[in-house]
């Protein structure tokens, strides 16, 4: 039975599919009964009626690669010579956060999320506090333990913690668990096989921070580099340690990390042979704009992903390499910068595509008869047209009003 009717002058199903003056009508347990113009709607005297008014509602963004326990390091490390310096930093960053301020910071995060239209993210945790952090949160979670390790002490310390924070996860029917093995520069090999098989016969999605830097790929290729300094600085390596002398991808292929489909974060730089391996694996590639821009890395390949027929999502990362965790905003930079992607691909981007990479493809990421009802509204002008509605959009139309997951309002502008 019909429980709730929302109804705006716009609702932009998915990314050219707009109807106007329309409606969504929920069902329990919160999914889609039906999707249409609000004069062809055949209402039930039961049902609860929320007009948005001059709004837009869309499907509920996804933030597919996000750090929300690191919220509380907004701003705090802007300046530096390299991502290793970077990464130096965060360290010690990270060192002076007690337990309880993972706690806040990802609870403020989720909040951050909730208030700019997300409703689902693919949230990475070193803290192992973000299951507990994010259980009351109202909206859609995949939390990825993460683990680190070169040296076979420090890999098996990390893998008896994950174990541990396996064990202890909570029933919460919004939340999913799964693994990141950090990157190919601070995961042994020998470690990424055994999270691989952990997720395999577990049946958890794995995600991993893939050719982010230029040094990464000179790390794994020659042993050398600003990796392999600050690798040696922290005393990190094993003794006798020899590079792969491959690109990330072809490492991981060797692995077997890629003989189910994985979520590769950032893949800032990837050659065709790279390109052409993650589509063979049906893997995820999740492109972060802003922090992307932040470190200052060449073009991304996206366009090239996009035409190859990768599924490519959109993440914002964390605060400590961007200004906000607002989807609205991470598509609006996006379309500012590369006029080479259509308007409706980086809508896309940000809600099918992320549903998909994060395991939720075919029940999320547009607003169709048997998706949840997860959704964003966005106030818009009363003049604004329905012509090029997406463009308009990223151009700078709309402010998310409301937040809803599974077809309950998480947040609500006060």
């Amino acid at each position: 039975m019909i429980r709730t009717i929302h109804r705006a002058k716009y609702v932009l199903a998915e990314a050219d599919l707009l109807l106007s003056d329309a409606a969504v009508s929920v069902s329990d347990p919160g999914r889609i009964s039906r999707v249409e113009p609000w004069h062809d709607l055949q209402r039930s005297l039961e049902a609860e009626v929320v007009d948005w008014g001059s709004a837009v509602i869309v499907p509920g963004l996804v933030n597919a690669h996000t750090h929300l326990e690191l919220t509380r390091l907004a701003g705090r490390l802007t300046r530096f010579e390299s991502f290793a310096d970077w990464i130096r930093q965060l360290v010690a960053a990270r060192r002076s956060l007690s337990r309880e301020d993972y706690l806040e910071s990802a609870r403020a995060g989720a909040h951050c999320a909730l208030a700019s239209g997300t409703t689902l993210v693919g949230d990475i945790s070193a803290s192992g506090v973000s299951r507990e952090a994010l259980a009351r949160a109202p909206l859609r979670k995949v939390v990825f333990e993460e683990v680190l390790g070169l040296r076979p002490e420090s890999a098996a310390e990390s893998l008896r913690a994950l174990e541990q924070r396996l064990d202890r996860v909570e029933p919460d029917e919004l939340l999913r668990s799964g693994i990141s093995p950090h990157a190919p520069y601070s995961v042994s090999a020998e470690l990424f096989r055994t999270a691989a098989d952990m997720a395999r016969r577990s049946g958890l999605p794995l995600a991993i921070h893939a050719a982010e830097t230029e040094g990464e790929l000179e790390f794994l290729r020659s042993g050398s580099g600003e990796l392999r300094a600050l690798v040696d600085r922290l005393g990190a390596l094993p003794e006798g340690w020899e590079p792969p002398g491959v690109s990330p991808v072809v490492y991981f292929e060797r692995l077997g990390i890629l003989d189910r489909p994985a979520v590769l974060a950032h893949c800032n730089y990837l050659d065709e042979d790279s390109m052409a391996r993650i589509c063979k694996s049906r893997s995820s590639v999740v492109y972060c704009p802003r922090s992307h821009a932040f470190f200052g890395h060449g073009p991304h390949p996206v366009r090239q992903l996009l035409d190859l027929g990768a599924n490519v999502a959109l993440g914002t990362d964390s605060l400590a390499s961007n200004q906000s965790l607002s989807m609205i905003d991470e598509m609006r930079f996006l379309a500012g910068r590369r006029r080479d992607l259509r308007p409706e691909e980086i809508f896309r981007m940000a809600t099918l595509n992320g549903a998909a990479a994060l395991g939720f493809g075919g029940v999320l990421g547009r607003l169709r008869r048997g998706y949840w009802a997860d959704m964003a509204v966005l106030e818009i002008p009363e003049n604004l047209a329905a012509r090029n509605l997406a463009a308009q959009l990223l151009e700078g139309a709309g402010e998310c009003v409301a937040t809803i997951v599974r077809g309950a309002t998480a947040w609500r502008r006060s």
